[in-house]
């Protein structure tokens, strides 16, 4: 009987694990806490990067004479690190065949500073701080 319980939670911890952090997170005020600073401090280097992405391509369209440049993400990745850009498409094509031709290549030829900039300003608005409203009732 334990042995059944104990192959089942290894089977799924990729479901289960998430699950209990997502419950964590929802019911525990200083995980929440927590989880909402690492968001943040994820988000500013993020942020960070978008705007060096679009300081390249400021200084490409001014430097090159030619008009508008906008660096695809995958332009980027590929000289920054080019295994991990084939991990993610093997990834996505492990997901569903069809989700590297529909999601993946749409997502890395956008612009670079507007993917990483997406992404900052969306895990800074996640992790940002609550306040709680001060209600007076007379």
């Amino acid at each position: 009987m334990l042995g059944n319980i104990v192959s089942f939670l290894i089977v799924h911890a990729v479901a289960i694990i998430p699950l209990i952090l997502f419950v964590l997170i929802l019911f525990f005020h200083p995980v929440r806490v927590a989880v909402c600073a690492v968001l943040r401090v994820i988000a500013r280097p993020l942020l960070l990067i978008a705007v060096v992405a679009l300081v390249y391509d400021g200084t490409r369209t001014l430097a090159g004479g030619s008009g508008l440049v906008l660096t695809p993400m995958a332009e980027h990745w590929q000289a920054l690190h080019p295994q991990s850009l084939a991990g993610f498409k093997a990834l996505l094509g492990r997901l569903h065949p069809l989700a590297w031709e529909l999601g993946g290549q749409r997502l890395v030829r956008l612009p670079a500073w507007a993917v990483v900039g997406v992404l900052g300003l969306g895990l800074a608005w996640i992790g940002r701080k609550r306040h709680t409203p001060n209600v007076y009732i007379n």
